[in-house]
């Protein structure tokens, strides 16, 4: 069972998150600017045909009643009023139908619009966004703000506002039928509206502790299912399993339910106040009818409008969840997308077509977020086409060094160059097209083996497609497949071996044809078979290009023009694989030693 939470009556749905959230309502509405109107228009004709229906029904009650007394002229006045209330229903329902169908259509669009809006915006988060954040918890919020968008444009905003114009009516009308129960009525609906304003905010505290366990508990399900191999081999679905059970039935669900009781409380009084207005009315009618003040008839098109005028008031109450839920959940979402993007075209931007290659760094320092320095006065050359090695113990900069070169990061002090130019001047778009990267661990898409090795230069030609398969030693295993290069890799390239994975990687790269290379550590997961098949391809792809070689196994670096050495953020050591090992009690020579005599 939930632990009892205390709700500071105060933590409201706040007028700040109150118009931001309409804000982002209406920014999302613009593209949709004609529809809405045209809606809104059709709306308050249907209310206003609407708002006279209970009044023709009582007009015919009582025409109806006058037969026995005038039965020509009531009978005319009965089937006449009959007739134009018989066209005022049709007429509504038709444009109510028009309404639906349209409003429907628009809640479609508004969500999967803001769906596909929020991920593309994902794409251009920096890289220091997706490592800082939970996938699951901001595909969660994303995902949560679409369906409120949807609901509180369709089934609130929309359906509410002709039935709020009917108030206006139904309240003139009612006050020249019978002023003492207008007045009435008027009491009631500030009652009513006292306690729903002072009964929601007791929703706020809960809300927002909901929304957080919800967020917590899908991202850490999306966490365990995105190492769902390493779940098996400790054979720990048990545990997962309950742990996500705990977080998504035992903390987020139970609260939900809890707010779900007090909706449920304040339901209650609405209905009970309702009630006692209804019975009130109908007491008093007895007397208005007694003495002549009221009519039969009007005493039905009295309780018509009563029921008109309450609800949109019970309606309100029984969506304002959904309203207050849609725009806490809006803002929040928003707030996310709404951190800064890369800036991919900086002011001036040089947008290169080829590189030549050559790479500075100089007096690079670097930190995540200002904590820990990683780099400390990092300074090395990379001539066009050489090929750079980068060794070091786990932990020391290695894999930054070549976060920075891509531009993933930019240093806090320092600059760093690429053909005499600072990197942070680039059009980064066009820049990283010409860098290409094989990583330790290659990412495939759940998608054919064409379309893995062509993604990022789509528009390639299968002659290429293939040729690029064929100088990364990919064709021969890929020649063997059922379906050859439509065959589908499964998720994350789980139907392929290691070694095959790479081997794609490789032919991607080939396909990419950069200019500056960037290889993580390639074959460092490989068995020695395998090794050697992908360094004789490596050894092509890094032909012509400014290669950097990041790797624990010695025996890939030794063939590098320069071999730069990490410790604890610094180069200590630079030069070649010879001029290294000549280096008395030489960091990179105890390395390599240790390596190969173990």
């Amino acid at each position: 069972m939930a632990r009892k939470l205390t709700v500071k009556t105060k933590s409201v749905l706040t007028r700040k998150v109150f118009f931001e959230g309409l804000a982002v309502i209406g920014n999302y509405l613009k593209p949709h600017k004609k529809t809405v109107a045209v809606l809104i228009v059709m709306s308050l004709i249907t209310a206003t045909m609407g708002a006279f229906v209970p009044l023709l029904a009582g007009k015919i009650l009582d025409a109806i009643i006058s037969i026995y007394n005038n039965p020509v002229i009531s009978i005319v006045t009965a089937f006449t009023l009959i007739i134009i209330w018989f066209f005022l229903r049709l007429g509504g329902n038709i444009i109510d139908w028009y309404i639906g169908f349209n409003n429907e259509r628009l809640g479609v669009r508004l969500e999967s619009e803001y769906i596909a809006n929020g991920f593309g915006r994902l794409m251009e988060m920096p890289i220091s966004f997706h490592k800082d954040k939970k996938q699951g918890e901001v595909t969660d919020k994303i995902s949560r703000a679409s369906g409120w968008l949807e609901n509180i444009v369709t089934r609130v905003s929309i359906n509410l506002l002709p039935e709020f114009l009917s108030i206006i009516i139904a309240v003139i009308i009612t006050f020249f039928i019978n002023y003492q129960l207008t007045l009435l009525l008027i009491v009631a609906i500030f009652v009513y509206v006292i306690i729903l304003w002072r009964s929601v905010p007791q929703l706020s505290g809960l809300q927002q502790k909901m929304f957080k366990a919800y967020n917590k508990a899908y991202g850490n399900a999306y966490d365990a299912l995105g190492n769902i191999q390493e779940i098996k081999q400790a054979a720990t679905e048990k545990y997962e399993q309950k742990k996500i059970y705990k977080q998504m039935v035992g903390q987020a669900a139970a609260l939900w339910l809890r707010m779900s009781f007090v909706i449920r409380k304040i339901d209650f009084f609405q209905r009970a106040l309702i009630t006692l207005t209804q019975l009130t009315i109908f007491g008093l009618s007895v007397y208005f009818v007694k003495n002549g003040a009221i009519t039969p008839g009007e005493l039905v098109a009295f309780n018509g409008y009563a029921a008109m005028i309450f609800g949109p008031f019970v309606i309100l109450g029984q969506n304002w969840q959904t309203i207050q839920n849609g725009l806490v959940a809006l803002v929040n979402a928003e707030k996310v997308l709404n951190l800064p993007t890369e800036n991919y075209i900086p002011k001036g931007a040089i947008t290169p077509k080829k590189l030549k290659g050559g790479v500075v760094f100089n007096n690079v320092f670097f930190s995540y977020k200002n904590n820990e320095i990683i780099l400390r006065d990092v300074s090395f050359r990379a001539n066009p086409g050489e090929k750079i090695a980068i060794v070091g113990k786990s932990g020391v900069g290695k894999t930054t060094i070549a976060d920075l070169i891509l531009g993933f990061y930019f240093p806090q002090k320092g600059s760093i160059k690429v053909d005499d130019i600072d990197i942070e001047k680039f059009n980064l778009t066009a820049y990283r097209s010409r860098v290409g990267v094989v990583p330790q661990e290659p990412t495939l898409f759940n998608d054919t083996v064409d379309n893995n090795i062509r993604y990022g230069n789509f528009d390639a030609p299968e002659a290429k497609i293939k040729t690029a398969a064929k100088n990364a030693g990919a064709d021969e295993f890929i020649e063997n497949f059922p379906k050859k290069y439509q065959q589908l890799v499964g998720w994350r390239g789980i139907k392929l071996s290691t070694g095959q994975k790479q081997r794609i990687a490789l032919a991607r790269a080939f396909l990419r044809n950069p200019d500056i290379l960037i290889l993580d550590e390639p074959t460092s997961a490989l068995d020695a078979k395998s090794e050697e098949l992908i360094k004789d391809s490596l050894r092509k792809l890094m032909i012509g290009r400014t290669s950097f070689i990041i790797a624990h196994r010695f025996s890939t670096i030794k063939e590098a023009d320069k071999i730069l050495v990490l410790d604890n953020g610094k180069i200590v050591e630079q030069g070649s694989h010879d001029e290294l090992m000549r280096i008395t009690n030489g960091v990179y020579k105890e390395m390599y030693e240790l390596q190969i005599n173990p």
